[in-house]
C-alpha cells in the first residue's frame, strides 16, 4: 500500500501566511525523505479554509525540491480554469518533475468560490466534463481543436509537450455514486473522500460493475481498483485516548470554518452563559427547508465527531496500522493521509508524521494482506 499526504494549507487563527507555507514545505521535505509516496495539492480560493489558490505554482515548487515524491493535483477545480491554461500548467509541472505527476480533477463545490470567479455553480458538472475533454485532447495530441458549449478552441499546438506520453495520468474526484460511475465510464481512477469502509465496499463494487460492462478484463480491473485513492484523516499518538483528544478541536475548527466560508451567511452559535460553541447554523432562506425555516447544519460538536468517524484513523501506531490493513484488504492500494487538518498544532502534526513514518510505513510494506 502506498501512502500519500494531503495538503489543504488551512490557516488557523493567529498563524501567519508564512508559517502555513513553511509548515507545508516541512511536510513535503519530510515525506520525500521518509518513504511517503505522493503529495496531493488541494485547490481552494480566497479564504483561510485553504491557501492553495494556484495549485500549479505550488506543484512546481514541490517539483523543484523533490526527486522521488510523486505530485498530485488533489484536485484541480476544472470549472474555475480555462482548459488551455490548465493544460499548459500541467505540461510544465510534468516536465519540471520529470513525469512524477498525477492530475486529479473535480467539479468544485463552493458557492463562495464560484461566485467570486463569476461561474454559475449549476454549470460545474457540464464544465468539468467539457474541460476534461479539452485538457486530455491538448495533452495527448500534437494539434487539437474543440467546439463546445463553454469553450471554443481553434486548432492549436500545446507547447511544451508533457514529459509523460501521452499525458500524466488523470483521476476524478468522487463524493457520491454518480461521480464514481462517471469516473468508471471515463476509465479514470477515482479519488474517494471520507467514506466508511462498509460504504467503500459498495463503491468498489459499483466501479467494478461499470468497468466490467465495458469489457475490462479482471486482471486489469484489479489494478484499477488498486489505483483508487481513498482519503483519510490520520493522526498518530502514544495512546488511543491521546489521539482522539487531539483530533476533536481540529475537526470542529475545520467544520465551522468550511461552513462559514462556503456558506457566507453561516454563523457560530455560542452558549450565552458559558461561551461554549453549540454548533454552526444557517439563518432562514427561501427554499432552505420546505417551510422556509432555518435548520441546524451542524447542531453539536458530538455530531461533528460522529460524522467524521468513517473517514478518521486515530490512535497508536498499532491502531492506525490495523485500520490501514483493513483498507488494504479491500484492494485499496493508495491511501491519502490528511495529517495536518483543521487547527491541529504543528508540533502535534510533526510528531504524528514522525510516528507514522517510523512505526507504520515500514510495517505496511513488510507483508501483503489477503484480499476480502
Amino acid at each position: 500500500m502506498d501512502i500519500g499526504i494531503f495538503q489543504l494549507l488551512s490557516q488557523p487563527d493567529g498563524v501567519s501566511d508564512r508559517e502555513v507555507i513553511e509548515q507545508a514545505l516541512w511536510e513535503v521535505d519530510f515525506a520525500e525523505a521518509n518513504g511517503f509516496h505522493t503529495v496531493w495539492i488541494t485547490e481552494h480560493h480566497l479564504s483561510e479554509y485553504g491557501l492553495i489558490g494556484t495549485p500549479s505554482v505550488y506543484a512546481a515548487a514541490v517539483a523543484q525540491r523533490t526527486r522521488r515524491l510523486r505530485i498530485g493535483y488533489g484536485v484541480a477545480v476544472v470549472p474555475l480554469h480555462h482548459p488551455i491554461r490548465l493544460a499548459e500548467e500541467i505540461a510544465w509541472v510534468d516536465q519540471l518533475c520529470e513525469g512524477r505527476l498525477w492530475v486529479g480533477v473535480g467539479p468544485g463545490f463552493s458557492p463562495y468560490e464560484f461566485e467570486a470567479f463569476g461561474v454559475p455553480l449549476d454549470e460545474r458538472t457540464a464544465r468539468l466534463e467539457e474541460g476534461i475533454a479539452i485538457v486530455q485532447g491538448l495533452l495527448a495530441n500534437e494539434t487539437f481543436s474543440y467546439q463546445g458549449r463553454y469553450w471554443q478552441i481553434p486548432e492549436v499546438r500545446l507547447k511544451p509537450r508533457p514529459f509523460t506520453t501521452p499525458h500524466p495520468p488523470l483521476m476524478l474526484a468522487s463524493s457520491g455514486e454518480e461521480s464514481l460511475q462517471r469516473a468508471a465510464r471515463l476509465g479514470l481512477p477515482a479519488l474517494i473522500g471520507f467514506r466508511p469502509n462498509e460504504e467503500l465496499v459498495t463503491r468498489i463494487a459499483t466501479y467494478r460493475e461499470v468497468r466490467q460492462s465495458l469489457g475490462v478484463p479482471e486482471e486489469r480491473l484489479r489494478e484499477e481498483v488498486r489505483q483508487l485513492g481513498v482519503l483519510r484523516r490520520i493522526h498518530v499518538a502514544d495512546s488511543d485516548a491521546e489521539a482522539m483528544a487531539d483530533v476533536v478541536p481540529p475537526l470542529l475548527w475545520y467544520t465551522e470554518t468550511g461552513l462559514r466560508v462556503h456558506r457566507r451567511n453561516a454563523s457560530i452559535a455560542l452558549d450565552p452563559k458559558t461561551g461554549a460553541r453549540l454548533g454552526v447554523y444557517v439563518p432562514p432562506q427561501t427554499g432552505s427547508l420546505p417551510d422556509g425555516s432555518a435548520a441546524p447544519v451542524m447542531p453539536s460538536p458530538e455530531d461533528v465527531i460522529r460524522h467524521s468517524e468513517g473517514g478518521m484513523i486515530a490512535g497508536t501506531p498499532d491502531t492506525v496500522l490495523r485500520q490501514l490493513r483493513d483498507l488494504q484488504a479491500l484492494g485499496i492500494g493508495h491511501v491519502i493521509a490528511w495529517m495536518n487538518f483543521g487547527n491541529m498544532p504543528y508540533p502535534k502534526v510533526r510528531r504524528s508524521m514522525e510516528l507514522f513514518a517510523r512505526e507504520v510505513l515500514p510495517a505496511l510494506t513488510a507483508s501483503e494482506v489477503p484480499l476480502r
